[in-house]
């Protein structure tokens, strides 16, 4: 608008002098009031008037500036105010980082009366307290989260969360009795606090959501995983075949994935007779992705296929001919259909690769059968050895 009105009585003021130019005469402008008559040149009257707009453009801009000075001061204030919670929040993050958990306590409640963002500030200083086992200065923060606008529910996750960590799992799941399941953060500690107070239904409808984003974080896989190795060991040693079976038609895709929880899951399957399922797991797996546990419990099925099996075994020793459990394997099944020469053969070749204390079981047993008492013997003493030693070796990988 200012530099419109400039542009115009700039465009005035051309005008007058080009019609002073053209004309010889510049023109007059009149003022008249009553009988008072003023009259000015045209050229002095478009410089008044540009030099007066230009004296109350600086005044106005002058006032203008010293009335907003105030509030230019405050919003300066404010501006150094939350860049120092920035800052704050900058180095309570790298203190973490570093597991300096006490700096990052004190950096993370920077001028957090005046914050615009206390909830965050309040609910981070929470969570490295924690980290320090400071439950004291934890819980204020938690108290205070709670307070604040639209932070009870966020004070109840974390506090929720943390109670799981103190083994307190009845508290954790009333905190969270009225909280949402939309939330992946509550239902990931509510499936860690139904396996602490061994509520299997529960755990199990909650696993089924909480499985959907098995993707989105490592410490939602590693509940899921958890809760899986938890409800198979559950129902293993309970005998619920019905609920082992189920279990893959819903977490096949994650139990396949994990060896170590495959290894389990198949194991439980052949202790409670589920040994068909068993078997297909164990074939499907193989093809793609060989392992000397899995084969092993091949050999242990209790199935009327053995010379399938047997058939089965033979067309992987083509690709797999050090595998020592594969020998063992195809021991144990000519041992079955008694075949005593390649039962034997098979045995001693599966502990020429590697010597395994199952493998000189076998062959005790096979032995012993052949009334081979004196090879019986020695294969039994060899097998202990290596079981003591092999257990003692897992003893001292716990600790």
């Amino acid at each position: 608008m200012i530099k419109r009105a400039l542009f115009i009585l700039l465009f005035g003021l051309i005008i007058a002098g080009f019609g002073l130019i053209v004309m010889r005469e510049s023109g007059f402008a009149v003022f008249s009031y009553g009988d008072t008559t003023i009259e000015l040149p045209l050229i002095k009257f478009y410089f008044g008037v540009i030099v007066i707009f230009i004296v109350l453009y600086i005044l106005f801009r002058l006032l203008g500036y010293i009335f907003r000075l105030p509030s230019r001061i405050h919003s300066n204030r404010q501006h150094k105010r939350q860049l120092e919670i920035l800052i704050g929040l900058e180095s309570s993050i790298i203190d973490a980082s570093q597991f300096n958990w006490e700096g990052a306590v004190r950096n993370s409640t920077t001028h957090v009366k005046n914050s615009p963002i206390k909830r965050a500030q309040h609910l981070l200083a929470a969570q490295f307290a924690h980290k320090t086992d400071n439950n004291q200065l934890r819980d204020t923060h938690i108290s205070k989260l709670r307070k604040l606008e639209n932070g009870v529910h966020l004070a109840n996750s974390a506090e929720a969360d943390f109670a799981i960590d103190d083994n307190n799992a009845d508290k954790a799941l009333v905190l969270l009795r009225d909280e949402t399941d939309e939330n992946i953060v509550n239902l990931n500690t509510r499936a860690k606090a139904y396996m602490k107070v061994k509520d299997v239904a529960n755990l199990e409808k909650v696993l089924a959501k909480l499985q959907i984003h098995n993707d989105k974080a490592k410490r939602l896989r590693d509940t899921v995983i958890t809760s899986l190795e938890w409800l198979i060991h559950y129902h293993d040693e309970n005998a619920h075949a019905d609920h082992l079976t189920a279990l893959w038609k819903t977490y096949a895709k994650h139990i396949q994935n994990n060896t170590s929880l495959l290894r389990q899951y198949v194991h439980a399957l052949c202790k409670n007779r589920e040994d068909t399922l068993a078997e297909q797991i164990i074939t499907t797996h193989l093809k793609h992705n060989w392992d000397e546990q899995l084969i092993q419990e091949y050999g242990l099925l209790t199935l009327d296929n053995t010379g399938q099996r047997i058939k089965q075994a033979e067309s992987w020793l083509q690709k797999h001919k050090e595998s020592a459990g594969l020998l063992l394997t195809l021991g144990r099944l000519h041992k079955a259909e008694k075949l005593w020469g390649k039962a034997k053969s098979y045995l001693e070749s599966s502990l020429s690769r590697k010597p395994l204390a199952a493998t000189y079981a076998e062959l005790a047993d096979l032995h012993e059968f052949l009334n081979e008492t004196t090879d019986a013997q020695r294969c039994t003493k060899k097998g202990l050895h290596i079981a003591t030693r092999d257990q003692s070796l897992k003893t001292k990988r716990k600790f």
